[in-house]
């Protein structure tokens, strides 16, 4: 994945795949030579940026995500912020879905028919219950 520090955004420029909901990214900082990096996940604390942004999965527990960058040189300090993404199941970003996660795709189909199954389950269920009057 990268990340591109412009005009005060962060911009997701390209995304290889997110494994074991860690999400890595290299950093690209046009014109921002001699500024020390740092960012944050969520207005937490401040880290580092030598050369990556890291997220880990306690990092993606929240319902939103937002990253901020910190760029310091002397006395001038320039921030930037990604929008806020919000967080569900899953944690997508930069190409499309079917472009960069097929095997995800797969699986959610898998899980729609183990889904369908279980509602036919049900709707068998509770026309047994009305032909009886009682689940017993």
């Amino acid at each position: 994945m990268k990340f591109l520090l412009k005009d005060g955004l962060i911009h997701i420029v390209g995304n290889h795949g997110l494994a074991n909901n860690k999400v890595e990214g290299s950093v690209e900082a046009p014109g921002l030579d001699g500024f020390s990096l740092s960012y944050s996940i969520n207005n937490k604390n401040y880290k580092s940026l030598s050369d990556k942004i890291i997220i880990h999965e306690g990092d993606l527990k929240g319902t939103s995500i937002q990253l901020t960058v910190r760029a310091t040189k002397g006395d001038e300090i320039k921030y930037f912020k990604s929008d806020v993404v919000p967080l569900t199941h899953a944690i997508i970003l930069g190409k499309k879905l079917e472009d960069s996660y097929p095997e995800a795709l797969k699986f959610l189909l898998k899980e729609i028919d183990k889904l369908k199954g279980t509602m036919l389950d049900i709707v068998d269920t509770f026309e047994e219950i009305t032909k009886k009057g009682s689940l017993f």
